[in-house]
């Protein structure tokens, strides 16, 4: 009987711990399925995509750069419509300063007249300005204060012929070269491309104006000074601003050759075109170009409005 008792003990037993592993195993396979809420952390966010589709996507539309505005340069200038070209680089017997002060004076009675006109200080703007007009079909001044620019004819004479100075006033447009205070062309804005406007005193002395003229005989007296101009009705009809004055370098009008004439008179030691010496005075080669001069003098000297109004009402005349 005790081995039987025994075994049904041991049967009681192994049913017991069948029965409790029975309902262990439910709760911890649900455990693993189905977690507590409360420890259950909240799934990371997908990352949006970084490409638009290609659907979406804008191609961006190729343009040109645009182009740099570059200031303009003095030597551009000649790209523009300019019927008078004011030079103030060099100046012999009155000052650079003065020179620009003049010009200013010139340029705006020309502006109030409807002209074209520019001031520049560079001797390449006015070999530019002077190939651009030469032969254009219309007249064309250019101002200098005694110096003439090396860039359109040689310092030091170095091209007696065929300058670019020379081939402008000889077409047939009536191009002008007017100059104010020294002997024309005497003095020169030469040396390198560094020194351009530096003035070389004396080294075209007559030269200049003689190769110009085409005239070897040709000379102002540099011995007589302060000589008495006495206005003409010329002057007064179309210079009424000019004053009797006395004038250094008046153009000797008894030496003039060839087909050189003077075709206006403003004053001259007579009072009239009858005259030995003249300034200021407008000469012409035949019915080609023109050189001029306003003022050739050290003490009175020019003052702007009387070259403006040789331009305005005789020159560029409408």
């Amino acid at each position: 009987m005790q081995k039987y008792a025994y075994i049904i003990v041991l049967a009681l037993i192994a049913s017991a711990v069948y029965f409790t592993s029975c309902e262990r195993i439910p709760k911890e396979m649900m455990d693993t399925i189905m977690p507590d809420a409360e420890q259950v952390e909240p799934p990371e966010p997908e990352p949006e995509p970084t490409e638009t589709p290609e659907e979406m996507v804008e191609t961006p539309t190729e343009t040109e750069p645009p182009e740099e505005m570059e200031p303009m340069s003095e030597v551009e200038l000649a790209d523009q419509p300019v019927d008078v070209l004011i030079y103030t680089g060099a100046a012999w017997w009155i000052t650079q300063e003065y020179a620009a002060t003049v010009a200013e004076r010139t340029k705006s009675r020309l502006d109030s007249a409807g002209l074209q006109s520019e001031i520049t200080e560079s001797a390449f703007a006015v070999q530019d300005w002077m190939l651009q007009t030469t032969a254009n079909g219309a007249v064309n001044v250019l101002i200098v204060y005694g110096v003439l620019p090396d860039t359109i004819y040689a310092a030091g004479n170095q091209q007696n012929d065929g300058s670019i100075a020379e081939n402008w006033i000889e077409t047939l447009d009536g191009d002008t070269i007017l100059n104010q205070s020294d002997y024309l062309g005497w003095s020169s804005s030469g040396g390198s491309q560094e020194s351009h406007g530096d003035l070389d005193y004396g080294s075209n002395t007559y030269g200049a104006l003689r190769n110009l003229m085409d005239n070897p005989n040709i000379v102002i007296d540099v011995s007589l000074l302060q000589i008495p101009m006495l206005i003409t009705e010329d002057s007064r009809e179309l210079v009424p601003s000019l004053l009797a004055h006395e004038s250094d370098r008046p153009i000797p009008l008894d030496q003039l050759q060839g087909e050189w004439f003077a075709e206006k008179v403003f004053a001259s030691d007579t009072g009239n075109a009858q005259a030995t010496q003249a300034d200021p005075v407008i000469v012409r080669d035949g019915n080609r170009g023109r050189l001029a001069i306003a003022r050739q003098a050290q003490v009175d000297r020019p003052t702007g409005e009387v070259a403006a109004e040789m331009i305005i009402n005789y020159l560029l005349a409408k």
